[in-house]
Parts: C-alpha cells; sequence; structure tokens
C-alpha cells in the first residue's frame, strides 16, 4: 500500500499538464496518483489514510463555483488532507471565492516546476514531521 503522506492525487483530465510541477514532488519521495475526475477520486479516497495533497484541476472553472464545490465533495469525504488547485482565477479572487475552505494557494493553469517548488513549500509547513 503507498504510504499516505507520501501520496499527490492529481484529479485531472490533463495530467501531462501538470509533470514540470510534479516533479519537485517526485524527487522528494511523493508518488502521484492521477485521477480523471472527482467521482472516480472520491472512489479511490480512503479517510483513514489520506493523500497528503489532493491537486484540483480547475483551469477551466473561470468562476470558482463548480471548484468551490468539488473542493467541498472532497473535504465531506476525506476532511484530514490538503487541497490545492490550478485555477485562472486571480488569487485575490481566488481566496475569496475558497474562503472558509482552508485551501493552499492555487497553481497557475499550466504550472511550472518553479510553482510546483512553492506548493511543496507550502504543504512541507503541514505534513507530520517523522
Amino acid at each position: 500500500m503507498i504510504t499516505p503522506v507520501q501520496t499527490i492525487m492529481l484529479i485531472t483530465p490533463r495530467p501531462e499538464t501538470l509533470d514540470d510541477a510534479m516533479h519537485p514532488f517526485l524527487e522528494a519521495g511523493f508518488t502521484i496518483q492521477t485521477e480523471k475526475n472527482v467521482d472516480t477520486a472520491l472512489a479511490r479516497l480512503n479517510p483513514a489514510h489520506p493523500p497528503a495533497l489532493i491537486l484540483l484541476d480547475a483551469s477551466d472553472d473561470n468562476e470558482g463555483s463548480s471548484l468551490r464545490k468539488d473542493c467541498m465533495r472532497v473535504l465531506a469525504q476525506c476532511a484530514m488532507t490538503c487541497i490545492s488547485a490550478t485555477s485562472p482565477i486571480p488569487k485575490k479572487h481566488f481566496h475569496s471565492v475558497m474562503e472558509g475552505l482552508g485551501m493552499l494557494p492555487p497553481l497557475p493553469p499550466n504550472p511550472s516546476r518553479h510553482d510546483g517548488e512553492s506548493l511543496l513549500a507550502t504543504l512541507q509547513r503541514f505534513l507530520p514531521r517523522g
């Protein structure tokens, strides 16, 4: 079984666009699990062994309403995981739309290695030390 703290779950129909951003996670020892949509991801989530991070691809959601609903669905099933997203929404508006959900900062729709490094540094602040 995959060690939960070392797993990143990507929920995206376009995983190749996240490759550059995922390299820092792979180099840090994380495994990457990819699901095409929220429904298949929810079927695979185990609340007793949550992934360290769930990254929702909301690159086509210019308002954030679908992303907010998807995030709430994930949190309802697996509240003990960190969540971030790819989003075209400006960061200030993103934080307003996602208020109260405790999401990590978003990545741009086509994130770079640098974006992944930033997300990894933020995530590491929340992971158990061991």
